[in-house]
């Protein structure tokens, strides 16, 4: 499933990802259906990516394209799509048109779209971030007025940590415990990049204890798009 997440400050705007993906064979035998989890895994997946026009792009679902990994669709996507001049307002619905002409409705894959463009009347740049879903090829369009993130994926490790939390006495009461929020509105960025490197990481070690399948590990990959620079601050690279 893989987890991906974009904090957006004044400053900039950061996207990171692990590189874990796990795949599973689905077969008919015999009228019965068998589904074998984790046949083949890898720590070397890329999941986020930088544009010629200098927007970001972080993916999770569905891994595979025509039994293919998908991250080979989306660099021939941003290849033959996407140029310099490109408006980061039409990523999403370009992806959705790109993907459904390979795959039809069949990808559960969703993507953050997170870039900046210019206003034509006041010459400013401008943050646009995205979640776009494949399968009911949605679009949601995020307001970034106010400082926040948003994430995807396998959120559940981090929405425990984020949401409310009652405790049950033995009377059957619940009891609050102390509300203890998020100060985005403070975040700089180097405080976005720590808490997006924080969030990937706080996710993988979770995991690592609990009985679930572990679809999210290997190094994360952090990008950071500021308006006239791109720039990875961390990214796994061949050797």
């Amino acid at each position: 499933m893989s987890f991906i997440i974009a904090v957006h400050v004044v400053e900039g705007i950061v996207l990171a990802s692990d590189r874990k993906v796990t795949f599973t064979n689905t077969s008919e035998q015999e009228g019965k259906t068998i589904i074998k989890v984790g046949i083949h895994t890898s720590n070397t997946t890329d999941k986020t990516f930088i544009c010629p026009n200098g927007a970001g792009i972080s993916t999770c679902g569905d891994a595979t394209v025509l039994n293919k990994p998908i991250a080979g669709f989306i660099q021939n996507f941003i290849q033959s799509k996407i140029e310099s001049s490109t408006s980061v307002d039409d990523i999403p619905q370009k992806l959705i048109d790109f993907f459904s002409e390979i795959a039809g409705s069949n990808l559960n894959t969703n993507f953050i779209v997170a870039g900046y463009t210019k206003s034509s009347e006041e010459k400013i740049s401008e943050q646009k971030l995205y979640k776009v879903q494949l399968a009911t090829k949605t679009i949601q369009h995020i307001d970034c007025n106010n400082q926040g993130a948003i994430w995807d994926g396998e959120t559940t490790t981090l929405l425990r940590l984020f949401k409310n939390v009652a405790i049950k006495e033995d009377d059957g009461t619940y009891r609050d415990l102390p509300q203890e929020e998020v100060l985005w509105n403070y975040f700089t960025l180097q405080d976005a990049v720590d808490f997006a490197r924080y969030s990937v990481l706080t996710t993988i070690n979770t995991m690592k204890f609990k009985n679930v399948i572990e679809t999210v590990g290997g190094n994360i990959d952090v990008l950071l798009i500021k308006p006239k620079e791109t720039k990875w601050i961390n990214k796994e690279h061949l050797k």
